[in-house]
């Protein structure tokens, strides 16, 4: 693995010249790339108007489903385009027949995204259950075994969770929904561009992702795998033209599904977030999966040990393998000392009881060490 130039990488971001920014599991930052691709964008709306859409807007979306594909170890028919995560979710559980007594199955420590569309299901007589966490930084696969029977339709888990970067066994989970016939639904918001995957090795059905954090797309775009030899069992009732086989015959009689994950796709794109999207995950996809982990990997190392000698209480992972980049620092009142690391232009982020710092490949040593002298000298001295 040939190591990337990071100062290189660094430059294509310029609010790293006036902020030292750890907060990429809220918002991946804005390239310089992404900047010029939403240019081209525009530029191609004023000089083309709608004939945009049938060679260059279009060809965009297909380039993006390829690099999404090559990220995972996935196949571009495999790839479907979506708006948000909840937009997935939906589809997917229009795709099952649920009946009253049927079970689905998430975390307590998942994006909260993922229970809610699942509670929404109570009306029909579906039974929500969300797995506890008995420490705040883990669910582990023998407490999702436990939970999963044989009335599971659908397990939907994360495979790193949003408020401790513990990297979850999905393998182990996915492999215990199979075994009573359910389908298994991987989160990788958190992780996908942070830490390498390889969705074959998983084992999972359906795996979802978006612009938003660590691909350094922004927010309006999100990627959703679906298994090849899945796709045609699931006809979503969620469904709209995008997703038609014949698109443009604009046939109204009859709802025929693309015979690609396309299918799953409902109304127009946002043509603008596509634009942004596919060039963050150029980045991503150049710089490589595994080379950013391990960048992000000593960075974050640095960082908890940093914290752990100052004296911080840290609801972290107990070990680097398991560790994605979010860290979480334990304080009562977490708000106000974000709001001062601002006024230093230091930017992270917090949740109910702890300070949550995220750094990434552009990040450097000295920007971990000048946010833990900082939030040593506002907490503790």
């Amino acid at each position: 693995m040939t190591t990337p130039d990071w100062d290189l990488a660094r430059s294509q971001f310029p609010t790293l010249q006036k902020k030292i920014y750890l907060n990429s599991c809220s918002l991946g930052l804005l390239s310089r790339r992404s900047r010029d691709a939403l240019n081209r964008y525009m530029d191609l709306w004023e000089e083309k108007g709608a004939a945009a859409w049938y060679v260059e807007w279009l060809a965009e979306m297909a380039d993006l489903r390829e690099q999404f594909a090559q990220l995972i170890n996935a196949s571009a028919d495999e790839i479907a385009i979506m708006p948000s995560i909840s937009a997935t979710l939906a589809a997917i559980t229009s795709s099952i027949d649920l009946q009253e007594g049927d079970q689905l199955v998430t975390g307590e420590l998942d994006f909260p995204t993922v229970a809610h569309g699942f509670h929404a299901k109570a009306r029909s007589g579906v039974e929500t259950t969300v797995v506890r966490s008995d420490d705040r930084v883990m669910v582990g696969p023998a407490q999702f075994e436990q939970a999963i029977s044989q009335r599971t339709r659908l397990v939907a888990t994360s495979r790193v969770f949003f408020t401790s970067g513990y990297i979850q066994d999905v393998s182990a989970i996915c492999d215990a929904a199979h075994n009573v016939g359910a389908l298994a639904f991987v989160d990788d918001y958190q992780a996908t561009g942070q830490v390498p995957i390889d969705v074959r090795e998983v084992g999972a059905d359906v795996l979802v992702s978006g612009g938003l954090k660590w691909l350094l797309g922004g927010p309006g775009i999100t990627y959703m795998y679906v298994r090849r030899d899945l796709i045609p069992e699931l006809e979503p009732s969620v469904a709209g033209w995008f997703g038609h086989r014949d698109q443009f015959a604009f046939n109204p009689h009859e709802m025929a599904y693309k015979e690609t994950a396309a299918r799953f796709e409902t109304g127009t794109p946002s043509v603008s977030a596509i634009y942004a999207g596919a060039e963050g995950m150029r980045i991503v996809n150049e710089l490589g999966a595994d080379a950013i982990r391990q960048r992000t990997s000593e960075l974050t190392s640095r960082l908890v040990s940093s914290l752990k000698e100052r004296g911080f209480t840290l609801r972290v992972p107990p070990d680097d393998d398991h560790h994605a980049s979010i860290t979480m620092v334990e304080l009562d009142d977490p708000g106000p000392v974000v709001d001062q690391l601002a006024e230093r232009d230091i930017i992270v982020d917090f949740r109910p009881g702890a300070l949550r710092a995220s750094p990434y490949f552009y990040n450097t040593p000295e920007d971990i060490d000048t946010f833990v002298d900082a939030i040593t000298e506002i907490t503790l001295d």
